[in-house]
C-alpha cells in the first residue's frame, strides 16, 4: 500500500482546517482595516469640504456687502403659498332689530356674542357696526342709516354704537325707576318658572335692594303658590325664594296631572245568583217542622217523604206541578216559598 492511497486521519484533518480558518481570519483583519482607514480618510474630506464652504459663504457675504451696503429686501417668492384662512364657528345671525325697546339690550349682547366667536371675520370696528346698522329694520334702520351715511361719533366703535343705540331705542326705565314695573307684574297663567325668568329680568334693570325685590316677587304670585309658601320658612334671598316657589309649583303640576290621569276606582259588580231549582227543596232536619198551608195538618214523614220521591206537590199532592205553583194553593204575591210557615 503506497501512501497517496493512505486515508488522512482525524488529527490531519483538524490541523489543515484549522490552517484555513487562520488564513481567512488573516484576510478579515486586513480588510477591516482598509475600511478603517478609508473611512478616517473620508471623514478628514468632508470635515475639509465643510471648512471651505463655510470660508466660501463668508467670503461672498463680503463681497456683497463691499458691492451694496444697504441690499433691498427680496421681493417675496411667488411660490410661497397664502396663508391659510383661520377656521371659525358657525354662529347663527341675531334676529333684526327694529326698535322695540325690550329687544335692544338683546340684540346688542347676540351682536357682542357673535363678534367675539369671529375676530377674524370681524377684525374692525368699522365692520361691527356695518354688520349691526346691517341688521337693522324699520325705524332703527332709518336712524342707522343716518348715523353711518354723516358718519357721527357712534359709527367710530361698536361700543359707541351701542351706547347711542339705547341712547335712542332702550328702555327709558333702566335704574331706580325700572323697579316700577316689578309691582306690576303677576305670574298669571305661566308656571313658576316663566314668571321668575321675566321678574329676573326686569329686577336686574332695577336698583332695588334684595328685601325690596322678594317682596315684589312674592306679590305677583299666584294664590295657590302663596297658600303653599304658608307652611315654609321664606327665605331671606330672591334667588332661593325662586328655588322654593319654583319646586313646589312643579309638584304641585304633577300632582294635578297624576289626578287627571287617575284611572276610577271601581265598585264590585255582585255576582249573578244562581236561579233556584224549586224542584228540590232540601230535607228538613230530622224532627223538623214540614211547610203548610195554615188551617191544613202537617204532613207525617211518611206521607212527606212519598211525596218527595214521586215529585209530588208538597201542597196538594198531585204531580206535574210543585208547591210555588199549586192550583189549590192559588197565586201568592210573596217570593218562593213564602206560603210556608214552619210548626
Amino acid at each position: 500500500m503506497n501512501s497517496a492511497s493512505q486515508k488522512e486521519s482525524p488529527m490531519e484533518r483538524l490541523d489543515r482546517l484549522e490552517k484555513c480558518m487562520e488564513q481567512h481570519q488573516a484576510q478579515l483583519q486586513s480588510t477591516i482595516s482598509d475600511v478603517r482607514q478609508s473611512a478616517a480618510a473620508n471623514d478628514q474630506t468632508i470635515a475639509t469640504l465643510s471648512a471651505q464652504i463655510q470660508q466660501l459663504a463668508v467670503t461672498v457675504t463680503q463681497l456683497v456687502t463691499a458691492v451694496d451696503p444697504n441690499p433691498a429686501p427680496a421681493p417675496p417668492s411667488a411660490d410661497l403659498a397664502p396663508p391659510l384662512p383661520v377656521s371659525e364657528p358657525r354662529v347663527g345671525t341675531p334676529e333684526r332689530y327694529g326698535g322695540d325697546p325690550e329687544g335692544c339690550n338683546p340684540f346688542l349682547t347676540n351682536c357682542s356674542i357673535l363678534f367675539a366667536l369671529q375676530p377674524h371675520t370681524f377684525s374692525t370696528e368699522r365692520a361691527k357696526v356695518a354688520f349691526a346698522i346691517n341688521h337693522l329694520i324699520e325705524r332703527a334702520r332709518l336712524w342707522g342709516t343716518a348715523e353711518w351715511e354723516r358718519q357721527t361719533p357712534a359709527c367710530s366703535s361698536f361700543q359707541a354704537f351701542a351706547d347711542e343705540l339705547r341712547k335712542v331705542f332702550g328702555e327709558t326705565s333702566l335704574g331706580p325707576d325700572a323697579g316700577g314695573g316689578l309691582l306690576e307684574m303677576r305670574q298669571g297663567t305661566r308656571t313658576v318658572s316663566g314668571y321668575s325668568i321675566d321678574f329676573r329680568t326686569r329686577a336686574l334693570q332695577s336698583q332695588w335692594n334684595a328685601a325690596a325685590q322678594t317682596d315684589a316677587y312674592l306679590l305677583g304670585l299666584n294664590d295657590y303658590i302663596k297658600d303653599e309658601l304658608v307652611s315654609h320658612d321664606l327665605p331671606s334671598s330672591l334667588d332661593k325664594l325662586i328655588e322654593l316657589a319654583t319646586r313646589l309649583d312643579r309638584r304641585i303640576q304633577a300632582r294635578r296631572q297624576e289626578k287627571r290621569h287617575r284611572i276610577p276606582e271601581r265598585l264590585p259588580v255582585p255576582r249573578p245568583r244562581p236561579p233556584v231549582d224549586v224542584n228540590h227543596f232540601p230535607a228538613p232536619h230530622d224532627g223538623g217542622p214540614e211547610p203548610m198551608q195554615v188551617g191544613r195538618t202537617s204532613l207525617s214523614p211518611e206521607e212527606r217523604e212519598h211525596r218527595r220521591q214521586r215529585n209530588l206537590c208538597l201542597y196538594c199532592g198531585k204531580p206535574g206541578h210543585y208547591i210555588f205553583r199549586c192550583p189549590v194553593k192559588g197565586p201568592s204575591s210573596s217570593p218562593a216559598g213564602a206560603g210556608f210557615f214552619f210548626v
